[in-house]
C-alpha cells in the first residue's frame, strides 16, 4: 500500500507543480502583452517621468554638492501683495474667524492704536487666536510677514 500511497503523492505533487508552471507563463504573457517595453515612452515625457521619481532630499557628502544645491534652491522674491494675496486673502479679505478685512480702515486703527506695529508684526509671525504663524507658510521670513503687514496697513488707510 506504501507504494501506491507514494505514487499517489508524486502524481498529485507533480500536477499542481504543472499546474504551476503553466500559470506562471501565462502571468507572463499577459503581462508582457499589457505592460509593453519602455520602447513606447516619448521623448517628452522622459522629463516629467524623471522629475516625479525624484529622492525628497539627498545627502551632501562634499562642499560641490553642497553649493550645487544652494543654487537650486534659489528663493522667489515675493511681494508684500502677493504673500497677501497667496496667505493672507483667505481670511483677511472677508473677516473670517474675526480677522480684520483689508480695507477696514476703523478696524485696522483700532488694532494699530491699541496693539502697535510691532505686537501686530508678532501676532503675524507667531501666530494669533486661529491665525497660523506667518500665515500658514513657514518659508516666509520676518522681513516678507513685517512688509506684509505694512502693506495691509496701507490698503487700509494706516
Amino acid at each position: 500500500m506504501s507504494a501506491a500511497n507514494d505514487q499517489q503523492f508524486v502524481g498529485t505533487t507533480l500536477g499542481v507543480l504543472g499546474a504551476l508552471v503553466a500559470l506562471t507563463i501565462f502571468i507572463i504573457i499577459i503581462a508582457n502583452l499589457v505592460g509593453g517595453s519602455d520602447e513606447g515612452i516619448h521623448e517628452a515625457e522622459i522629463p516629467r517621468i524623471e522629475a516625479r521619481v525624484q529622492p525628497l532630499a539627498m545627502v551632501a557628502t562634499d562642499e560641490s554638492q553642497l553649493a550645487s544645491a544652494d543654487e537650486e534652491e534659489e528663493a522667489v522674491e515675493l511681494s508684500a501683495s502677493e504673500i497677501n494675496e497667496q496667505y493672507c486673502a483667505a481670511c483677511h479679505s472677508n473677516g473670517t474667524l474675526g480677522a480684520p478685512v483689508v480695507g477696514d480702515e476703523e478696524d485696522w486703527g483700532q488694532r494699530l492704536d491699541e496693539k502697535g506695529m510691532e505686537m501686530l508684526v508678532s501676532h503675524a509671525i507667531n501666530g494669533f487666536n486661529q491665525m497660523p504663524a506667518r500665515g500658514g507658510n513657514p518659508d516666509l521670513s520676518d522681513e516678507d510677514i513685517e512688509k506684509t503687514v505694512s502693506y495691509m496697513l496701507e490698503e487700509s488707510g494706516q
